[in-house]
């Protein structure tokens, strides 16, 4: 038995129950960059041991929140059923096992130790994500290949509206609550792990005073490499208006670089579509760059406003791309719709079935993950095709990249199956922001990007839910493979130290913010 298991196996029998009935300690963006701030500059690494005291108390916690949404009748029809699930939970489980089981990181050594299960958990927590996604692409590709089969097949997500099968309404919302609550208690885990590895590894803090224009100029530069590789030509121009160059803001840096990069890559992807005939430009009648990020191509420039407000840092991002119609705007926050097939996402797989689901198509979904090929500039046709129709991931597993340089997400190509944009918000709104479009049909679209200024708002982590909670101990027995072998006390977590965890975290961040 490995180092996993008998973790796992030494479980107390009602941890996991009294872990999904606490409620997490919620940060804001102040306390976690002052935190950082100190630990920084004490240049002591015995500093450290402040943060890993707190994620050691925390972490199972927001991990059993995670493991509570998979037993949740939240969960998309059926997805209980798929191969990859079971493995999933049983995944978050040993997560909390671990942590758990660890001493709590009271010295310098303890920390050392502690910040090494940690990078093992970012991995796992990639891995799983990845899971989640491909149990989500499973069960459509089974139901997609049901309705394929059997014109007349009942089933609870499709429906028939006469010209072919779409979504049900009522499924689709279903599927994006469950789907924005498991994405954002994943996303606030994830931020904390990386922003611990950021300190320990790399001396920095993924939370610290930015400067959007900057950033914005970066994700510029991006967009416009995958663009060009994509279409074989210059991407467009983006022409940069700003009153004030020097605004600054509280913020994580690459949350900022990849919602604008992501909106940047869809406004492109919608001015080629719209623009390109055959490769070439047709006679548009184009206004002139005046200032920004300028490049070869004749294509209607995309335009970024950039405002300092009194309340919120704004970022406006507008195209000609053609827009989409009033009834379609919904859909872009799908995580089923797709853009870069005719009707609803799918894998590599179920588009090469002639599965008769048909829905409108927009051209500001969401870009998915796949390999770095698209960043080579001599891509050809042929590779091109290759890479596009590769089994692709969902975006949500790479676009933290947190405790890391690189920026995973930059390895996506222009577009795909992935669930970009509804992620993208979910980022914004994180800590009191928010991400909105306005299109006009026939023209373009206006994407508004807006970071809240008050660094005092804390994380936008979904609450307890008791109903979520109930049954949670039937749910764990059965993912155990000898439930008989779960130990008793054997975790540093007791009753006590599960009761007073969220005290005792808010005492800790408290005392540092208060510096």
């Amino acid at each position: 038995m490995n180092k996993t298991q008998t973790a796992l196996h030494a479980l107390p029998s009602d941890l996991i129950n009294k872990l999904c009935r606490s409620k997490v300690t919620r940060l804001s963006l102040k306390q976690m960059y002052t935190l950082g701030r100190h630990v920084l500059e004490s240049k002591n690494q015995g500093a450290l041991v402040i943060p890993a005291v707190f994620l050691h108390q925390e972490l199972p916690i927001r991990l059993s929140h995670a493991l509570k949404m998979l037993n949740s009748n939240a969960l998309p029809v059926n997805m209980a059923d798929m191969p990859n699930f079971q493995h999933i939970a049983r995944s978050y489980l040993e997560d909390i096992s671990m942590v758990t089981q660890m001493p709590k990181p009271s010295t310098p050594k303890l920390e050392e130790e502690f910040t090494a299960l940690l990078r093992n958990l970012e991995q796992r927590h990639k891995i799983k994500v990845l899971a989640i996604s491909r149990g989500f692409r499973e069960l459509m590709d089974n139901v997609q290949r049901q309705c394929s089969e059997k014109e007349n097949a009942a089933n609870p997500i499709f429906y028939h509206n006469g010209k072919g099968w779409t979504i049900d309404p009522k499924a689709d919302r279903a599927i994006q609550t469950f789907f924005n609550r498991f994405y954002t208690i994943n996303l606030g885990t994830r931020l904390l792990i990386g922003e611990h590895l950021a300190l320990h590894d790399r001396g920095l803090n993924l939370v610290r005073r930015v400067n959007p224009l900057e950033i914005s100029k970066t994700a510029i530069r991006d967009a416009q490499k995958v663009c060009a590789s994509h279409y074989g030509q210059a991407a467009p121009s983006v022409l940069i208006h700003t009153p004030n160059p020097d605004i600054s803001t509280t913020y994580v840096e690459e949350f900022l670089h990849r919602n604008i990069y992501e909106l940047l890559k869809n406004a492109m992807r919608a001015t080629c579509d719209t623009h390109l005939q055959d490769g070439s430009p047709v006679a548009l009648g184009l206004s002139p760059a005046s200032s920004g990020i300028t490049s070869k191509s004749k294509l209607p420039p995309i335009k970024l406003v950039l405002v300092d407000g009194g309340e919120d840092v704004t970022i406006k991002i507008s195209d000609e791309g053609g827009g989409m119609a009033l009834s379609e705007m919904n859909k872009v926050w799908s995580y089923v719709h797709s853009s870069d097939s005719s009707s609803l996402r799918q894998s590599s797989s179920s588009k090469m079935m002639t599965a008769k689901v048909t829905t409108t198509t927009t051209p500001f979904q969401p870009s998915a993950p796949n390999t770095s090929t698209l960043h080579t500039a001599n891509v050809s046709k042929m590779e091109m095709t290759a890479v596009q129709t590769r089994h692709v991931a969902d975006s949500m597993t790479v676009m933290g990249g947190l405790a890391s340089e690189a920026k995973d997400y930059l390895e996506l190509p222009l577009s795909g199956s992935g669930h970009g944009l509804p992620l993208a918000r979910l980022i914004a709104r994180y800590f009191g922001g928010d991400l909105s479009l306005i299109s006009m049909e026939g023209y373009g679209t206006d994407s508004y990007l807006s970071l809240y200024r008050d660094d005092d708002h804390l994380e936008n982590f979904p609450e307890v839910d008791e109903e979520m909670a109930a049954e949670v101990d039937v749910f764990v027995s059965e993912l155990l493979e000898e439930p008989g072998s779960v130990g008793e006390s054997s975790s540093s977590y007791s009753d006590s130290s599960v009761a007073e965890s969220n005290t005792k975290s808010q005492e800790i961040i408290s005392a540092v913010a208060g510096r």
